[in-house]
């Protein structure tokens, strides 16, 4: 293949990846910006390399380097966003200024083609470490959250960490060599496998971050999917999956998991006294409280209005009663402030059930819902437990709720 044609081709990858890319602009994904103008920069540097000799030095030299060298600069700035990491954006342009400046000293003052091309793969290689750096940890560090995918991020890393390698090659090549002959157009196979490199590391590039830009959405859209929208608290259905899961594991030998059913006391009160508003923030209040005193195996869930449970994996009736009264004194202390300042205090009840032998999850959660009601009928603010009686009336007939 010739380097004209390897030029052009690339030119239609960096079109196909800007529109993959702006496919995705709408989900609002960090760096997203700064990949699709790369990308738009490398669209319209490529053609005017390809037209070197046709169309004046300026255009065919000067700007499209200075574009060309700008391009992996906007990719490891999106890396950088993505990762929730500062852009260092003085020193990525002085890097800028300087690199240009350099090329054109040696074009217009001092004509050296081999040391122009040894400053760019310098350049590019110095950018491209740069990108392996910010990425090295995303790669092989433990996924922070259990939605998030590290392939993306590695195949980026390695990508990036390929272009060093090939970079770093061409830069001893061509400084060991700086009365070489060459040209952009020389069709050995050397020059075109180095110019395949340059040129098709953008798209490689891109492709890592669109890779990651789709990881975002996925976990975003199944963490929305799985957690409340108000209080971040696992929904209904996250909660009956987790508690499945939970039960299958007690054939596999591991012990049986408990549940905590737990409400506001008085909360329509709190809601006709102080507005909707603050009752929010009560339930948000709840939620961050109850992550205080919960391990983290554990899983609390919001199952509607002021009604929450929480799942104990492995924990028997005795602990499960701890931790239930640990968690009622703990929202028992609990505060919010209202418009004017002061704290309206509140309450919760809590029902207990652990599962018995190989019974439904569902009916652990009306033994534990029968408890709840019985706390309330005992005075509210306390726990009650399904294994204690609770609920069940004189006689030992269930009582229906």
């Amino acid at each position: 293949m010739s380097v004209f044609l390897l030029l052009l081709v690339t030119t239609a990858l960096s079109v196909v990846m800007l529109m993959v890319l702006l496919s995705l602009a709408r989900h609002a994904v960090a760096g997203m910006r700064a990949w699709s103008l790369a990308n738009a920069l490398a669209i319209a540097a490529l053609p005017l390399f390809a037209a070197r000799g046709h169309v004046p030095d300026l255009l065919s030299f000067d700007f499209a380097n200075l574009l060309l060298l700008c391009a992996p600069i906007l990719m490891y700035a999106g890396f950088l966003q993505h990762l929730g990491k500062p852009v260092p954006v003085r020193r990525l342009g002085a890097l800028v200024v300087v690199s240009t400046a350099a090329l054109a000293w040696f074009h217009y003052v001092v004509d050296m083609t081999a040391l122009r091309i040894a400053l760019t793969s310098l350049f590019h290689g110095v950018v491209n470490a740069a990108m392996a750096w910010a990425l090295r940890r995303s790669a092989h560090h433990p996924a922070p959250h259990p939605n998030a995918a590290r392939y993306p991020a590695r195949f980026a890393f390695w990508a990036a960490a390929w272009q060093v390698a090939g970079y770093g090659a061409r830069f001893v090549l061509y400084m060991g060599n700086l009365d070489a002959d060459v040209s952009l157009f020389d069709a050995s196979v050397l020059n075109v496998a180095f110019v395949a490199l340059g040129t098709l590391a953008l798209p490689t590039l891109t492709l890592g971050a669109v890779m990651m830009a789709n990881a975002d959405i996925i976990a975003r859209t199944t963490y929305a999917a799985e957690h409340d929208y108000l209080t971040g608290a696992w929904t209904r259905r996250a909660f009956s999956r987790l508690a499945e899961r939970e039960r299958a594991r007690i054939g596999r030998g591991g012990g049986a998991p408990s549940v905590l059913v737990f409400d506001v006391d008085h909360f329509k009160s709190i809601n006709d006294t102080h507005g909707h508003a603050l009752g929010d923030q009560v339930l948000v209040d709840i939620v961050l409280r109850a992550g205080s005193v919960l391990r983290g195996i554990d899983a609390c869930a919001r199952l509607g209005g002021e009604e929450f449970a929480v799942l104990l994996p492995q924990t028997g009736h005795a602990d499960a009663r701890a931790a239930a009264e640990r968690l009622r004194a703990t929202l028992e202390g609990g505060a919010v402030r209202d418009a004017v300042g002061g704290l309206v205090r509140y309450t919760v009840s809590v029902g207990v059930a652990t599962l018995d032998g190989g019974e439904p999850i569902a009916s652990m959660m009306e033994r534990a819902d029968a408890a709840l009601y019985a706390a309330k009928a005992a005075g509210r603010n306390r726990v009650c437990c399904a294994q204690d009686g609770a609920g069940a009336p004189a006689g030992g007939a269930t009582l229906q709720v």
